[in-house]
């Protein structure tokens, strides 16, 4: 076991640690965001259904996996900091691209390679943030930098309310890449390489661990429990990221501005609840948030089934923004850090981070939208999808030992 003297880096390195990767995280969300609201355009421009528009996410998500995997690799032998900021320039590139896609396959192709650069962020980003912060704040850290997928959310509708009519669909990706350049540029700059990684490469002379290590003996549990937690907290928010707002459009026929509007409240609701969450993680334990926090979604998943009702609309927005978006991920980055050693932690971490996201964030979105003809609408299957994960979610998080205040091996 690591003493925390050793481990921690100044509380200046931490905080610039938290405002680099927490902001790019950020407008790795934005990027990602853009296109859920676009999907009408999308379909409109391609003459394709919203199966094969959902799909675009889909496929940029199961690229994440790629991505969390080989970016991974990289930074558990190269170092977090090169390859985080090798990943933001990477996505940056294919999302100003992804504006000049004449056709739907071209579309998918540029997608893909965004995704692989998205996966590679966040299996480098989270543990490198974890591994600068001290014990006692990796709860409120990891809420804090989770919140910055909201605030991703956020700015990706503001951009949808202020610019989408002069922009068009293709502007949006245009100007969306160039905050997370500047990112990239002030990470390099101002923040330092995980101390951690630092020294638990000097311990083996710079020698890799063999992937196998994830998989042998008291670790492979550990594995296996963060992939299944995160295809489930993923199951939670994935339905209501992608199709929250196409169900605004086509169902409740609100202009971009109400559109936006409540995204935004989802959004903002979601922060509270991350920062909540985050703190709470550090108080009660990482496992109670997520439970408490997935039985509160279950209560409030039934909002999608009547979001004409203006008053119930912003409510219920409110309520499932706090609980699931915020509160049921809110601890999710620490939660999964814990879970590996130092030596592995980008790998595992961003396999099984992005394992949930392919799962969770791809497959599950494809059958909610598969599914809605048959059981009602649109609505219907949303609300059948979140309740479900939301059960999921809090009865698995009881299966590991709690990790609250661990100090990193």
């Amino acid at each position: 076991m690591i003493h925390p003297e050793t481990t921690n880096s100044s509380s200046k390195d931490s905080v610039k640690a938290l405002i680099g990767i927490g902001l790019a995280w950020a407008f790795d969300a934005m990027d990602f965001s853009i296109l859920t609201f676009v999907l009408v355009d999308i379909m409109k421009a391609y003459h394709v259904p919203l199966t094969l528009a959902a799909g675009v996410a889909s496929a940029t998500t199961f690229a994440r996996l790629g991505g969390g995997f080989l970016g991974g690799l990289l930074g558990d032998y190269w170092g977090r900091k090169a390859s985080l900021v090798l990943s933001i320039f990477w996505f940056s590139l294919f999302e100003f691209l992804t504006g000049f896609s004449i056709g739907f396959s071209l579309l998918y192709l540029v997608r893909i390679l965004y995704g692989v650069g998205m996966g590679a962020m966040y299996a480098n980003g989270t543990p490198m943030l974890m591994e600068l912060m001290p014990s006692k704040w990796r709860g409120i850290a990891s809420g804090i930098m989770q919140s910055g997928f909201s605030f991703g959310y956020i700015f990706a509708a503001l951009i949808y309310r202020n610019g989408y009519s002069a922009l068009g669909w293709h502007g949006m990706f245009y100007i969306a890449c160039i905050p997370a350049i500047l990112i990239a540029l002030y990470i390099w700059w101002q923040v330092p390489e995980s101390s951690r990684w630092k020294e638990e490469r000097d311990k083996r002379e710079n020698k890799s661990v063999p992937i196998s290590h994830l998989f042998s003996g008291e670790h492979a549990w550990g594995t296996f429990h963060a992939a299944i937690m995160s295809v489930l907290a993923f199951s939670v928010t994935y339905p209501i990221n992608v199709f929250y707002a196409t169900l605004l459009i086509k169902r409740g026929h609100f202009s971009p501005a109400t559109v936006a509007d409540t995204i935004i409240l989802l959004n903002v609701a979601g922060i509270i609840g991350n920062v909540i969450g985050g703190y709470a993680a550090d108080v009660i334990g990482r496992k109670w948030t997520i439970v408490i926090s997935g039985i509160a979604t279950l209560f409030c998943s039934f909002l999608f089934l009547d979001i004409t009702n203006d008053t119930l609309r912003i409510v219920f927005t409110f309520l499932i923004g706090l609980f699931s978006i915020g509160g049921v991920w809110a601890a999710i980055p620490t939660y999964i850090a814990e879970h590996f050693q130092t030596s592995v932690r980008s790998t595992g971490q961003g396999t099984t981070y992005h394992f949930g996201a392919a799962v969770g964030g791809a497959i599950v979105p494809l059958i909610v939208s598969s599914i809605a003809s048959s059981v009602g609408g649109l609505a219907w299957s949303m609300t059948y999808s979140v309740a479900i994960a939301a059960i999921l979610v809090s009865v698995f998080a009881l299966f590991y030992k709690e990790t609250k205040g661990m100090e990193l091996e």
